[in-house]
């Protein structure tokens, strides 16, 4: 049975790698999509071929929705895009803020939007471009109690896990925590599959055997048989938002002795490795050779 909610008008703003198959899975579901078109537009055709609307800027689309999704580059960017739709918006509104930042950037967003009767939830997300295009992905929201249940309704498509962590900033805070596994443990297969080809190690012999023991992990099954292959292509992140990533993480963790000392050396070896570079290249291109 349908709700209220399912009749909401959503805008999203990123339709990006990520946000495509976000607004792909809710379109599917029958919800009235609204996008901006930014430098890329063949994933915004996608979406208008898929049945989305084209609003002309953010500040029409704001105007036109009840709900707005940013999945944006970083923090400054999502607060700008914020300054932008928030004289059209309506009281009431909500925003749902998917884009990976700060703790203090965030509860700034939240108090911004606030003084115009805007809603505000961080849900910053967990996955990756397949997971977006399955609609598996996992959403970490931080907003009061009945904002993140109107958050979670919104998102339902898009993920298969969604977690409310508590109020505005310990979404962020968990996803900072969360990238500093991931990245630490796709940084780590990185490191051990390059002493492997230094040390003579067959690549191929080394995943099979690697897939038997505790160093089993998704991040090796998306960089090892890509790099097999030849291609270095397999962890779908760039190096100019794991560098971002990575600041924010060193930044919150500099009091927590040990991890805030790995964090640092995590940030310094993939600044060096991207020297050389472009800085759109994936994570996982730090493994081929220069």
């Amino acid at each position: 049975m349908s709700s209220a909610r399912d009749n909401q008008t959503i805008g999203f703003l990123g339709a990006g790698l990520m946000g495509r198959g976000m607004v792909m899975r809710l379109l599917d579901v029958g919800r009235d999509m609204r996008v901006v078109a930014h430098r890329n537009r063949a994933p915004i055709d996608a979406l208008i071929a898929h049945g989305a609307i084209e609003e002309p800027d953010a500040a029409s689309l704001a105007k036109a929705c009840d709900v707005v999704i940013f999945c944006l580059p970083n923090a400054n960017i999502a607060a700008e895009v914020l300054d932008q739709i928030l004289p059209s918006s309506r009281p009431g509104m909500l925003v749902i803020d998917c884009t990976t930042s700060h703790p203090e950037a965030v509860v700034a967003l939240a108090k911004t939007a606030a003084e115009k009767d805007v809603l505000y939830a961080e849900a910053p997300l967990t996955g990756g471009v397949a997971q977006a295009e399955a609609g598996t992905l996992g959403a970490i929201l931080g907003a009061a109690e009945d904002v993140a249940e109107n958050a979670r309704h919104v998102l339902t498509p898009c993920c298969s896990a969604i977690e409310h962590m508590g109020p505005v900033g310990m979404g962020a805070t968990t996803k900072l925590i969360s990238n500093f596994l991931s990245l630490g443990t796709a940084t780590l297969v990185m490191q051990a599959m390059g002493a492997a080809r230094d040390h003579g190690v067959d690549w191929e012999k080394f995943y099979r055997l690697a897939c038997q023991g505790s160093g089993h992990s998704m991040s090796l099954d998306r960089i090892a048989p890509a790099a097999i292959a030849g291609r270095h292509d397999g962890y779908v992140f760039s190096l100019e938002n794991t560098i971002k990533d990575l600041g924010y993480i060193e930044t919150l963790l500099q009091q927590n002795g040990d991890a805030g000392r790995l964090a640092s050396l995590l940030l310094d070896i993939v600044k060096e490795g991207a020297k050389s570079r472009d800085a759109q290249a994936y994570l996982s291109s730090l493994l081929s050779e220069k």
